[in-house]
């Protein structure tokens, strides 16, 4: 049985990019979109199995209109999307009673991902508190498997340009992985997210790897 999502962002362009995207999914079904909370709700998508929901909206924020949408979709799994990677916005999207955080700037893979992971029922970001993080429920990793794997280089001590090559990614797109990992993990420096991963038991044996 295929899943129905609901795609909710103000800007037409990013929400055709994110379809093409999500349709990928082979437990995607049906796609509907809106432009607002008033649109989503107004849509009575009521079956619906997974929202998308993008934070900054016209009108009423998708913080805000959580509760709305809850009781519009209500067996739906909502994650938020957001430009923002900051913990204090991953915090607030949880206490709001999000199921799931999603940066802006996720690859295509981090995406399918996340959307597999919601729709199994498990919650797809991770819990901050201070400078540390811990992961509701044993199986779910705190980051993506695209994250781990710039994680474990990156404890290494490569540099990102390094990372780039050895993952065939752009600087810049390791950048934002960093930034993401640093955000997620409550840490500003490289020491201190691999000290954050052998807490948490997300060191691998590519983390002692030789440079």
């Amino acid at each position: 049985m295929t899943a129905r999502l609901l795609l909710v962002d103000d800007h037409t362009l990013f929400r055709t990019g994110l379809r093409l995207i999500v349709q990928d999914h082979p437990s995607v079904g049906s796609i509907a979109e809106a432009g607002s909370i008033a649109d989503a709700c107004a849509l009575q998508q009521a079956d619906t199995d997974l929202v998308l929901l993008d934070i900054q909206l016209p009108g009423m924020s998708g913080l805000d209109g959580l509760r709305l949408l809850r009781q519009a979709c209500p067996k739906a799994r909502i994650v938020l999307v957001s430009a923002s990677v900051a913990p204090d916005a991953i915090h607030e999207a949880r206490a709001r009673g999000a199921d799931g955080f999603l940066p802006k700037s996720a690859s295509a893979e981090d995406i399918l991902e996340a959307i597999s992971c919601a729709l199994s029922g498990q919650p797809c970001f991770p819990i901050n508190s201070g400078n540390s993080a811990t992961v509701r429920g044993p199986d779910t990793p705190s980051l993506t498997a695209r994250q781990l794997d710039v994680l474990s280089l990156l404890c290494t001590g490569r540099p990102n340009k390094v990372i780039a090559r050895d993952l065939g990614l752009s600087e810049n797109t390791v950048r934002v992985h960093v930034a993401a990992i640093f955000a997620q993990l409550g840490v500003n420096s490289r020491s201190a997210a691999l000290l954050a991963a052998q807490r948490l038991g997300l060191s691998t044996p590519q983390l002692n790897d030789p440079l």
